[in-house]
């Protein structure tokens, strides 16, 4: 030992060479790492394709984030994991018998259905709130229609019409009448004047009072449809009281006009599986939309020239239009909305 250096004490010598022996072990361990670098950088890269694979496919479903008055929930978006059908005849339409009254030029004034009875105890209960959007194939037919059809359209439900490629293109109008003002009229003249059919889903007060109105719609071939007596969340209700939402304004309907209806109309979109089976069984049929817009506010409507764009760039084959009755800006760009789509080659049909 050299002058002047004393001896380390034995515990920091052996702790010395147990951090050497640890830097050897790390060497190597680095480099038995670095020989798989490659593997596990690829498993990585795939494990993260996997993920964003799954979240596409994920925001194809969840075409239900719109402008409308309600929006899908998540939970129900998750519960339909298949994928978006490629062709119409994989998507599920109501089968139903059909009875329909006619007038004496042979015109069909009103059509009472007889639909398969269900067991609505075995239907989930749990609230759907509908709001048509979101991304749409290259016909322009959002993907959250097509999938709710398939998922919903054996319980007599329609959420867009049937359409294959290279079958005529058509459109079909829809009108909810909560309550009825000038514009339903100027509506019903725009109809008129351009000889088109839509269908009017009118709430009980409506039915009762808007005698006038409701007379003209069926006097001129057009549909009286089922909008509710309170225009409420329905699906809240009992079985009961949810059939007696739809029966009283059923009843009233045949009473005031003889008229029987079929078509139904959820406010705001929310329904459940029980409740369409409720409404299957009332011998109607449900239809929500593939296109609407916030036109419900009469003091506040939307531009004129914006909403004219913005419905006529919506045209889609088997779209159905929900607009509202009441609408200043609807009742102006109705005229034109009919005339593009003639002129795209589009027909507009009455929803039957």
């Amino acid at each position: 030992m050299e002058k002047g250096k004393e001896k380390k004490p034995l515990w920091i010598r052996l702790l010395i060479c147990a951090g050497a022996l640890g830097a050897v072990v790390l060497v190597f361990l680095l480099i038995e790492k670095g020989i798989d670098k490659s593997g596990a950088v690829e498993k990585a890269e795939a494990k993260l394709q996997e993920r964003v694979a799954k979240r596409e496919e994920k925001n194809a479903m969840d075409a239900v984030v719109t402008e409308t008055p309600a929006t899908e929930t998540a939970a129900a978006v998750t519960e339909t994991a298949e994928a978006v059908p490629e062709t119409e005849t994989e998507l599920a339409f109501p089968t139903v018998t059909e009875e329909g009254s006619t007038d004496p030029e042979g015109n069909v004034t009103s059509i009472a259905l007889t639909n398969p009875q269900l067991d609505v105890s075995a239907y989930d209960p749990t609230l759907v709130e509908w709001g048509s959007g979101g991304p749409t194939d290259a016909y322009g037919r959002p993907d959250g229609c097509t999938l709710y059809q398939k998922k919903y359209g054996d319980l007599s439900a329609y959420f867009i019409m049937p359409w294959d490629e290279g079958e005529p293109k058509k459109v079909y109008l829809t009108f909810d009448i909560g309550y009825t003002n000038e514009y339903t009229v100027q509506i019903l003249d725009t109809l008129k004047e351009k000889g088109v059919k839509g269908v009017f889903f009118a709430t009980l007060p409506v039915v009762q009072e808007d005698k006038e109105i409701c007379q003209r719609i069926i006097n001129e071939g057009h549909e009286l449809g089922n909008h509710s007596v309170t225009h409420t969340n329905i699906v809240a209700k009992s079985v009961e009281e949810q059939q007696k939402e739809l029966m009283d304004v059923h009843n009233a309907a045949v009473e005031n006009y003889g008229y029987v209806m079929h078509l139904w109309r959820y406010p705001e979109g929310k329904f459940s599986q029980q409740g369409l089976a409720v409404v299957n069984n009332c011998n109607y049929r449900s239809v929500f939309w593939s296109f609407a817009h916030r036109d419900w506010y009469v003091d506040n409507q939307p531009d004129v020239n914006e909403t004219r764009t913005k419905v006529i760039n919506a045209l889609h084959p088997g779209a159905i239009y929900l607009l509202h009755g009441i609408s200043a800006t609807n009742a102006a760009v109705l005229g034109d909305l009919i005339d593009a789509g003639i002129a795209q080659g589009y027909t507009f049909e009455l929803l039957q």
